[in-house]
């Protein structure tokens, strides 16, 4: 399975910028390789909104992973998702980290 393990910017939405090491996107890619999947991480925080639209289009992921660090981050993942959604109907999301399961 091929997955995509993505950490967002608040910057999207922001002018609060808080760069932040990915540990929980980092640490889901390096289970999913063990678990034998071929895993991309991409930081929005550090690359761009147009890199991300980028990398979906080329390796059409199976699966993508947010990690969600802190609040600012919802409304760019959930773009990014119903963004993703429309060109790969198929693709799982999976979203964590705190500000996700503070925030039905």
């Amino acid at each position: 399975m091929k997955v995509l393990c993505c950490h967002p910017s608040g910057l999207m939405y922001t002018e609060v910028f808080l760069r932040l090491e990915p540990l929980g996107v980092e640490l889901m890619a390096a289970a999913a390789r063990k678990a034998g999947h071929d895993v991309r991480i991409l930081d929005l925080q550090v690359f761009r909104r147009e890199d991300y639209s980028r990398v979906v289009e080329t390796s059409k992921p199976d699966a993508i992973g947010f990690g969600v660090n802190y609040l600012a981050n919802i409304p760019a993942v959930i773009d990014l998702a119903k963004a993703t959604k429309a060109r790969l109907p198929e693709c799982f999301f999976c979203v964590g980290g705190h500000s996700a399961s503070f925030t039905a």
